[in-house]
């Protein structure tokens, strides 16, 4: 993959550690699949959670630390060389000049729901066709997988302002909370729960929430038990192992939360993964 231009990897981190990304001469995208980091730059603490992208342009290095809690680090990470950017590119769209355009060296943004998903489908497929037979028209798939996440991040990038935290001691309670969160997501948690945890108004809490993701805190926290139902799907639990397991209390609660999300039913969704399966 590397003589073509690019290369997709996948980390799964289970310990505290950190992990350095960026290349001296290509492009880096870093996709939070799962769990919650932490990005340091300079003098910057920046908490990184799902579906979120980091922007890295060449010649610079970020460390992503994760603080081992109940669920891993999850990270996809593509490095793009500007040739390949020129190469597909379009007369109308120059991709080596959008990734330019922005005077930034390392950027961060929250990608919309609908967009992560696309995102990360594709980061596993561009990662899994490594050890994949070659098949009809490899070459011309491969580049439009690649045409798509590109615009797919890059529309991300241009959606949303930087994500930087200004107020220290409010993010860092931010960040705490987020933990907290993904450590207790199949609990009952409710803004009031929040407050007496951290001391903290709700009011503080879904105004920084807002900033920070763009949604309300029930709003991420469903969201997170989606993502989390998700992933007991595609290890192949039963739909009613499923919402019990993901914290939801009914099951008419997650099914109509489930479709609402990602256009399916769970059993649907169930069902086109079989027949994934049955065709590679």
């Amino acid at each position: 993959m590397k003589k073509q231009g690019y290369k997709m990897e996948y980390l799964k981190i289970l310990d505290s550690t950190q992990r350095s990304f960026g290349q001296k001469k290509s492009y880096t995208i870093v996709f939070i699949a799962g769990g919650i980091g932490y990005m340091h730059q300079e003098d910057d603490n920046i908490v990184c959670t799902m579906e979120d992208l980091i922007f890295i342009k060449p010649g610079n290095k970020v460390k992503l630390e994760y603080r081992k809690n109940k669920y891993p680090l999850e990270v996809y990470v593509l490095y793009i060389g500007g040739e390949l950017l020129r190469k597909l590119s379009d007369e109308e769209t120059r991709l080596d000049e959008a990734f330019d355009f922005v005077p930034y060296q390392v950027k961060i943004v929250h990608s919309e729901s609908e967009s992560a998903m696309l995102i990360k489908n594709i980061s596993k497929k561009l990662y899994s066709m490594n050890n994949e037979p070659p098949k009809f028209a490899r070459s011309l798939y491969e580049k439009s997988l690649l045409t798509m996440i590109l615009v797919l991040a890059l529309r991300s990038s241009v959606q949303e302002d930087v994500q930087i935290k200004t107020n220290k001691k409010k993010h860092v309670v931010m960040d705490d909370i987020f933990i907290y969160i993904r450590e207790h997501l199949t609990e009952d948690i409710s803004l009031e729960r929040l407050e007496n945890e951290f001391y903290v108004s709700r009011y503080h809490i879904v105004r920084e929430f807002k900033k920070m993701t763009g949604e309300t805190p029930h709003s991420y926290i469903v969201k997170s038990r989606l993502d989390l139902c998700r992933h007991y799907i595609e290890q192949g639990k039963s739909i009613r192992e499923v919402y019990a397991l993901g914290g939801f209390g009914g099951y008419n609660h997650f099914f109509r939360a489930f479709k609402k999300e990602y256009g399916v039913t769970p059993m649907q969704y169930y069902n086109n993964l079989q027949i994934d399966r049955n065709e590679k």
